[in-house]
């Protein structure tokens, strides 16, 4: 009898807890709704779904002011902006450098300068205020670790990568994807585009695959299936988090990477909001949030600590200015694949 009576005490103990719990969420929540919208923005942006979505639901929690995004694709957010009769309603355009250099080339922005866009790097943002980039994601080597106990620990340059040996590797092909493609465009703004496609070309004997999505160099080396991957530091830094056998290796002699701004379009009928939410994109406590939410990808707010290799090593960019043009990428990917991707030997 004592037994079921302690039992049944635990029971309503539990379902009071849970009951109180419900009340409080639906109250809390009743409170929310009475709480009115102090603005709203509207977003156009060719960026993950999933990452746009988890910022909108942060800054209406935190500012209580709505962010409407709306989702383009890659060919799409390029048309919007590099073209005179393209739509120009909304606030903000979340995207790549590229596409904001093509912007600010067709007076599609609005200047914007504060005390937080003044702190980052001239390199990563337009030096009269039409766009500011918020963080960027550089290319790695990923190398497995069973390689890199044996060989890959002196693979540490795309110039030792390239040198005749047994190491396979895969890299993403450049027709698949914008971000795959920019380390074609950044490798020959650096190199030049003769010594580029020769690289490309001497580095052919090794790869094994051209992967179709960004993150499957990283996969299979993380899987043993290759040596080395040439991949996205934010790809790569998930696999270590979740302890695969794999080690991140910056390219001692620089490397290509990808950036992703913001910019306030012309006609917006809320600046101010626009300014305040891109400030808060900024903000150290943001880029926690995302690292936090797993978008690891390095932040343009210098506040924001870098992470080093697992060699210790700082990253090493190559001095690019980014901005290429429609008709010279599409103008690069055709040399590539003609004399690199399929190339027929003599």
């Amino acid at each position: 009898m004592k037994r079921w009576m302690a039992f049944s005490v635990l029971s309503l103990f539990i379902i009071a807890m849970l009951s109180y719990g419900i009340f409080y969420y639906h109250e809390e929540q009743v409170e929310r709704a009475k709480v009115p919208i102090k603005g709203e923005i509207t977003v156009y942006t060719d960026l993950p779904n999933n990452l746009t979505t988890l910022l909108a639901d942060k800054y209406l929690e935190e500012r209580n002011v709505k962010v409407t995004i709306l989702p383009l694709t890659e060919e799409q957010m390029t048309q919007r902006v590099s073209s005179s009769l393209a739509d120009t309603s909304g606030d903000i355009v979340l995207t790549s450098e590229d596409n904001l250099v093509m912007g600010a080339q067709k007076d599609k922005f609005l200047p914007v300068v504060n005390e937080r866009i003044d702190e980052v790097l001239d390199t990563l943002k337009d030096v009269n205020g039409y766009w500011v980039g918020l963080w960027y994601d550089p290319v790695v080597f990923v190398q497995h670790d069973s390689f890199y106990n044996e060989m890959g620990r002196y693979i540490t340059t795309w110039n030792s990568l390239q040198k005749p040996g047994d190491w396979r590797v895969v890299m993403t092909d450049f027709v698949a994807s914008q971000n795959a493609a920019n380390l074609l465009y950044n490798m020959v703004e650096y190199k030049g585009e003769p010594e580029a496609l020769s690289y490309l070309l001497a580095l052919k004997p090794h790869i094994m695959q051209h992967a179709k999505f960004l993150s499957t160099p990283i996969r299979l080396t993380a899987l043993g299936e290759s040596d080395i991957g040439i991949g996205n530091l934010s790809d790569a830094q998930q696999y270590v988090r979740h302890s695969y056998p794999v080690k991140i290796i910056y390219p001692g002699d620089g490397t290509s990477y990808y950036v992703t701004g913001a910019a306030v379009q012309k006609n917006s009928k809320h600046k101010n909001e626009s300014i305040e939410f891109i400030t808060w994109l900024l903000s150290a406590d943001t880029a926690k949030y995302m690292k936090d939410n797993n978008f690891t990808y390095i932040f343009t707010n210098p506040e924001v600590v870098e992470p080093l290799d697992s060699l210790g090593r700082s990253l090493v960019l190559w001095p690019i200015n980014g901005g290429y043009t429609l008709e010279g990428k599409q103008l690069l990917l055709n040399h590539w694949v003609s004399q690199v991707r399929f190339r027929r030997e003599p």
